[in-house]
């Protein structure tokens, strides 16, 4: 859906009527100090006919961008006409402003009626109306230039999800900035000419070279003067209220993108609101949040599919992990019966539940400090100690099973139809020195952990099938949980023997406590 017009067209409409106004100011000037009233009706017509010439030229100028505006069509178009819309109109505005100087001109707007020029030859006549047309013409088209400029910065600021500027196409290519316009530096120089050369050329030409026509306007020495000075200072200012504007607003534009993303607003997408170097800043700054972005999103899938001490330490290690031996506490766990549950959920069933109970156990073994290795079908294999250090790596193994089974207990998991279900689970840990780092292809890397230890954790856990228990732990563990304050009690069982060992191992039972 196409959305409401922003009345652009009207806009720009009354910018560029804003210099008839300018110019009704100088004339203005020009009648009070030289007591012209008599040429205040031709002056008048004179301007009304530059405003509507200026309407027409706007009405016409503008149609691409309107369009748009209307009806959503024509993008390519009405991106090139406002990239170009300010250099068009000053261009416009220059030739109407030459060609009305040169009509009030010959109307006797700027002559009075009994001037005599017979002593003047026509050749320096002409000369003067055409340094006074191309002077009055270059002041009142960067006037104009400056006044649109700052319209488009709004066009594009309103449009910026919509269009996209030659700036913006730009960002990142090499020597990008030889195909854009309007570059800062000829900005600053055009400025530079308007407000400190131009003013100063006009004056001293007028008292100069052109004192003997300003003589024969009937204008002293002080009336040229005062006449010069006043109306440049009036056209000065009001231009520099838009040029202002107009380069300060992709600063503004810069600093509110920075505080955005300083604050942690990694899709804000600053606005490029010129073609000059400022706008490649901003397409380029643009260009740092789309990687900051993409960068905090593989961190956030990184810490989804790999727990977060892993990731971190994938992160600062450069992205490979060094296989080291340490003593760690493994911890495996697996829901009683749920190949049979399995057959009776539809497959979605079977992954949301399975999700739910995963995210359940990870958050306690997290929270204890622990890292989850790995999911196998129903299976949670955890690590304690490895691969952020923790002194105390048994005991909160220990507490993670404990909390782990009165979670289970005290909160079943809902289906989709409203159905609860309960997973009962049975947990194995031991202690024991484990390698713990990267392995696989040299295009593929998993983190894992290798060892005894970690094979008789299994073997632990599955024992309590036979034994009709909850938890099952490894002497070594208990021993070490006891001696970092695990006061939790510990059911001896009978030594028993298990896949893949040939003497036989102590475990004890450590059943939940309400």
């Amino acid at each position: 859906m196409t959305p409401p017009p922003a009345g652009f067209r009207r806009r720009f409409v009354r910018r560029m009527l804003l210099l008839p106004v300018l110019d009704l100011g100088v004339t203005g000037i020009f009648i009070i100090i030289t007591q012209r009233l008599d040429v205040i009706p031709v002056a008048l017509v004179n301007l009304a006919l530059l405003a509507a010439a200026l309407y027409g030229f706007a009405s016409q100028v503008f149609k691409p961008v309107a369009r748009f505006e209307h009806v959503g069509q024509g993008a390519p178009e009405a991106t090139r006409r406002i990239e170009r819309l300010p250099g068009l109109s000053a261009y416009a505005a220059a030739a109407l402003v030459m060609v009305f100087t040169v009509t009030a001109s010959s109307l006797g707007v700027y002559t009075p009626a009994q001037t005599d020029l017979s002593g003047i030859s026509p050749l320096e006549v002409g000369l003067a109306l055409a340094f006074y047309a191309c002077v009055y013409a270059t002041l009142y088209g960067h006037f104009t230039y400056f006044v649109i400029n700052d319209l488009c910065i709004d066009m594009r600021r309103h449009w910026r999800d919509r269009l996209q500027f030659s700036s913006a196409r730009a960002e990142g290519r090499p020597g990008a900035s030889a195909g854009l316009r309007g570059g800062l530096a000829r900005r600053l120089a055009a400025i530079f000419l308007v407000i400190g050369i131009l003013p100063a050329l006009l004056l001293g030409m007028d008292l100069t070279l052109l004192a003997h026509i300003r003589a024969a306007q009937g204008l002293s020495v002080g009336n040229v003067v005062a006449l010069d000075m006043i109306a440049s200072l009036y056209v000065v200012l009001a231009s520099m209220v838009f040029v202002s504007r107009s380069l300060l607003a992709p600063t503004r534009e810069l600093f509110s993108a920075h505080e955005a993303v300083r604050a942690g607003d990694l899709g804000y997408k600053a606005a490029v609101l010129t073609d000059d170097e400022l706008g490649q800043v901003t397409a380029r700054f643009n260009v740092m949040v789309d990687a900051l972005r993409e960068r905090a999103l593989m961190q956030d899938v990184l810490h989804r599919y790999l727990s977060p001490g892993v990731a971190a330490e994938l992160i600062a290690s450069g992205g490979l992990i060094a296989s080291r031996s340490v003593e760690a506490t493994v911890m495996f766990t697996d829901i009683e019966g749920f190949t049979g549950l399995s057959e009776t959920l539809a497959p979605q069933e079977t992954v949301n539940l399975l999700n739910a109970y995963f995210t359940a156990l990870t958050e306690l073994i997290q929270r204890e400090g622990g890292t989850v290795n790995n999911f196998v079908g129903d299976a949670v294999v955890a690590i304690f100690n490895v691969p952020t250090g923790l002194p105390d790596h048994a005991h909160a193994a220990v507490r993670a099973a404990l909390a782990i089974q009165r979670r289970l207990a005290d909160h079943p998991f809902t289906l989709a139809g409203g159905r609860r279900i309960i997973l009962p689970t049975r947990i194995g840990i031991n202690t024991g020195p484990v390698c713990a780092g990267s392995i696989g292809a040299a295009n593929r890397l998993g983190y894992t952990i290798y060892g005894d230890a970690v094979n008789l954790a299994a073997r632990i856990e599955s024992l309590n099938k036979r034994y009709d228990t909850r938890i099952l732990v490894s002497a070594a563990t208990k021993e070490l949980a006891q001696a970092q304050g695990c006061a939790s009690p510990f059911v001896p069982l009978p030594r028993t023997t298990v896949a893949g060992r040939r003497e036989p191992v102590d475990i004890f039972a450590l059943e939940p406590v309400a």
